[in-house]
């Protein structure tokens, strides 16, 4: 299902009437204000989830689940589902309905999702391909079920080829009895309450707001291609594979794993993202500083992690202002990766939040 496309940029209308750039460095949801986005790499997830388990010693596949189904969960009540919507969907045709998740992959990049069978009140059966994580997309599709046919389900899935046949089926148990979901769901709404608290009217003087005449998306978006047969998003450039989605879920599995461990974890995540990008971060020593810097610091806004305000850099020193930041160690570790691999040495970092929501980080050479 092709999406529909702006005739000026190309960019899929749908991010421009659902989505909002709030020129403050957040993108949200235009039906769900609490709901922060951004554009990260496909396989992100999977590296600092393995990473995690490694460091810390705990298996994180149960927090991973909890979380997953809150986000989906919440996702379709406040965006999909909501208000009378939610009583219409249960007299529509499931194909119709399985039409607009088809969409929403594919403008997320989640990958492509194929109706096999459906039999109502019984179980649904369909195929995916393409999945940049299938647990998301096999808990997803089992919190839609959920939803659609107001009871609980069980979700089965296994290998066919290259992709992958996922079956959910009506559980025993009653959706009222389960607290750990409602807990996980308290959780994430919260984390989505704290991402979205942003700080209004930021003036930036070096960040290039360069938007399309017609949609008014940023320009710096063409860089990415929405290739919606295959239900994935790819850099043009890297050519690497990308995802547009919430951070909320990881934040809220920091927030569980610290509460277990006892352990502060920001720097944790903060080393893993570096190394995660220093790791396939082609070699920037030899492209100018001030080029890389300026690509950057809009990169930053138009995808969503804050809007630089200030920023200089020198010989082994950077040193740069971040309203509004998603996620500290998040936004830090990705740019001490650009500072790395400019300087090709390993860095030092100092960070802080000022108490109007701005990231003040230094990164030096050892």
């Amino acid at each position: 299902m092709a999406l529909a496309r702006c005739p000026e940029c190309g960019l899929p209308r749908r991010l421009s009437r659902h989505f909002l750039w709030t020129g403050n460095g957040a993108i949200i949801s235009r039906r769900d204000p609490n709901m922060r986005m951004v554009f990260f790499e496909a396989d992100y997830y999977p590296y600092i989830w393995e990473e995690l388990e490694n460091r810390l010693g705990v298996s994180i596949s149960e927090i991973y689940v909890r979380g997953q189904r809150a986000s989906v969960r919440d996702y379709v009540e406040e965006n999909v589902l909501y208000g009378w919507r939610r009583m219409l969907v249960r007299s529509l045709p499931f194909s119709a309905v399985i039409r607009r998740v088809v969409e929403e992959l594919a403008l997320f990049g989640f990958g492509h999702l194929e109706l096999v069978e459906y039999k109502r009140h019984r179980m649904v059966l369909v195929r995916v391909t393409n999945p940049f994580d299938i647990l998301s997309l096999a808990w997803g599709s089992k919190g839609f079920f959920e939803l659609v046919e107001g009871k609980p389900a069980e979700m089965a899935w296994y290998r066919e080829g290259e992709g992958y046949l996922l079956t959910a089926v009506p559980a025993s148990e009653t959706l009222e009895h389960a607290e750990p979901d409602r807990e996980a769901l308290r959780a994430l709404r919260e984390a989505k309450r704290k991402l979205s608290d942003v700080r209004d009217g930021v003036d930036s003087l070096v960040v290039r707001k360069n938007n399309c005449r017609r949609c008014g998306l940023p320009l710096m978006l063409t860089d990415l291609e929405w290739r919606e047969e295959e239900g994935a998003i790819y850099h043009r450039k890297l050519g690497r594979r990308f995802i547009f989605s919430s951070g909320h879920v990881l934040v809220v599995l920091m927030q569980e794993l610290e509460r277990l461990t006892g352990q502060d974890l920001d720097w944790t995540l903060l080393e893993i993202t570096r190394n995660y990008h220093l790791r396939s971060m082609p070699d920037l020593s030899q492209r100018d500083k001030a080029e890389v810097y300026y690509e950057l610091v809009n990169r930053l806004h138009a995808w969503g992690y804050g809007i630089p305000v200030d920023y200089s850099f020198g010989a082994g020193h950077l040193e740069m202002t971040i309203a509004n930041p998603f996620y500290p160690p998040r936004v830090v570790g990705y740019v001490a990766a650009f500072f790395e691999s400019l300087e090709g040495l390993e860095s030092e970092i100092e960070y802080r939040l000022s108490g109007s929501k701005d990231l003040d980080l230094e990164i030096r050479t050892g």
